[in-house]
């Protein structure tokens, strides 16, 4: 039965066959039956974790740091973050907090060429692109072009302008893409590990299951190994509770690259309660070292379930080719042209872009991008950077996501709005502003809307005797329901 968030608990039964190894099989089901608490991280690109804590305080928004985990923050079951401004804002990204685990064991440096084989819907992308400081270069792949839409959608709000992504089928990702610093290969499973956030999936797992999705999971551990720069490292994740999936998957790659190749490094996390992996599973025995994997089970620190398997290749082992250099910037002419026109009307100078290279995309798009950014050259990128905005319309307007990353530098043509206005501006309304409001515009036209500081997109001013209206240009997709 529901209970009163509506929430109908996951049935045990299909966790039977599990019970040898969890320590407590009453408190993991107990747990289990509990919605998930939501989990969400301060995007660092734009502010720091405790303006984020005051910012959610001032706005009534209970929450509690998570404890393993600097930055984060975790919330009731029945909190609803996705239609709060600040995340409209790119202030914060909601995300499953074990899902957070993975990202730091890539180690993540500065300048690093990083790869996400199974990148959609792209919360771990988004973590490793301001793990990069939005320097280096992300690769966010994934087969599915309609989940990377969404992908993509997160990383213009968080301001993300180190990510390109592909869509290709990871176990077959060319070596023409070049060798990468890390790998992670977050592979798509049986999903057990998110009964509580989706009780439903329980309807299709089996073991039947894990069998047929284990041989796309090697491929997939396989090519991230082969991708993979002598002396870097792969992270192999999944959100599900089969061996099969797991401590298996991981043992034929092991078995199959040798010791020389490829060895694993143990995982922990301090404050966080896990379970070793598997050396043993229904009388096969596997490779000792996955006792250094990482079983996370929900009654452990109140998450969803996960396992993570962390590999470093040795420094002598086969390597593809280092990738190509770079990116080709748009001739100056009509296209800078348009920027010119674009920025000028918010006071932006050339040099507030100067950190930033162009690039043209197709369907009449310009992009800004870090300068050390590195693309593949195979499979042929889907998006570069950060959309800027489309060139060729009679009146140039600059996209919402660059607004938000380059807004704090406007000079004017910008309205501070309070709090009412602020949700009535995202969602697409006509807002009425006042002189005062008014008192950095020029004239009707485009307008930057900010508000406690921060902008949060543009919109169409028309002025009038006592201040003016402004139509809300936020984007219908973005736009809260």
């Amino acid at each position: 039965m529901p209970d009163s968030f509506g929430y109908t608990p996951a049935p045990m039964k299909p966790f039977e066959r599990y019970r040898p190894l969890i320590d407590n099989w009453a408190d993991f089901c107990e747990v289990s039956r509990q919605p998930l608490p939501i989990c969400l991280w301060t995007n660092t690109l734009r502010l720091t974790p405790a303006r984020l804590a005051e910012i959610l305080r001032a706005d009534g928004l209970a929450f509690e740091p998570l404890p393993w985990w600097p930055g984060a923050f975790q919330l009731a079951p029945d909190s609803k973050p996705g239609h709060h401004w600040a995340f409209l804002a790119g202030l914060y990204q909601v995300q499953e907090a074990v899902s957070l685990l993975p990202v730091p064991w890539l180690d993540p440096q500065p300048g690093q060429r990083i790869l996400d084989l199974c990148a959609a819907p792209g919360n771990k992308t988004a973590q490793i692109a301001v793990s990069l400081g939005n320097r280096g270069t992300v690769v966010a792949n994934d087969i599915n072009a309609g989940r990377m839409r969404a992908a993509r959608q997160t990383q213009e709000r968080l301001g993300l302008i180190n990510v390109t992504t592909t869509i290709a089928d990871g176990g077959n990702y060319p070596p023409a893409a070049g060798s990468f610093d890390s790998v992670l290969v977050d592979v798509p499973c049986s999903c057990e590990g998110t009964s509580r956030k989706e009780p439903g999936v329980l309807d299709r797992v089996s073991l039947g299951l894990s069998l047929k999705r284990s041989g796309g999971q090697k491929a997939l551990l396989r090519k991230a190994v082969q991708l993979c720069k002598p002396g870097g490292r792969i992270v192999y994740s999944t959100c599900t509770y089969a061996p099969e999936e797991n401590e298996l998957v991981v043992d034929a790659v092991l078995r199959q690259a040798g010791e020389r190749t490829l060895q694993l490094v143990p995982a922990q996390v301090e404050g966080l309660v896990t379970s070793p992996g598997l050396t043993e599973w229904q009388g096969e025995r596997l490779h000792p070292s996955l006792a250094g994997a990482m079983r996370v089970w929900p009654h452990q620190n109140n998450t969803g379930g996960f396992f993570i398997a962390v590999l470093e290749k040795s420094l002598d082992a086969p390597s593809v080719a280092a990738p190509a250099a770079g990116l080709v910037s748009p001739e100056a002419g009509a296209v800078t042209a348009e920027l010119g026109t674009a920025a000028a009307r918010f006071g932006l100078s050339w040099s507030d872009l100067a950190s930033y290279r162009l690039q043209v995309g197709g369907r009449r798009k310009l992009y800004l991008v870090n300068p050390d950014h590195r693309p593949p050259l195979e499979p042929r990128p889907d998006a570069t950077g950060l959309l800027l905005m489309r060139t060729g319309d009679k009146i140039p307007k600059i996209s919402t996501a660059a607004v938000q990353l380059l807004g704090a530098a406007a000079r004017q043509n910008v309205i501070e709005v309070d709090a009412g206005q602020a949700q009535a501006y995202l969602h697409r309304q006509v807002i009425d502003v006042t002189l005062d409001q008014a008192r950095a515009c020029t004239g009707p036209g485009f307008v930057l809307i900010r508000h406690q500081g921060f902008t949060l997109g543009v919109g169409s001013f028309e002025p009038d005797s006592t201040g003016g209206q402004v139509g809300s240009l936020f984007p219908k997709g973005w736009a809260p329901g």
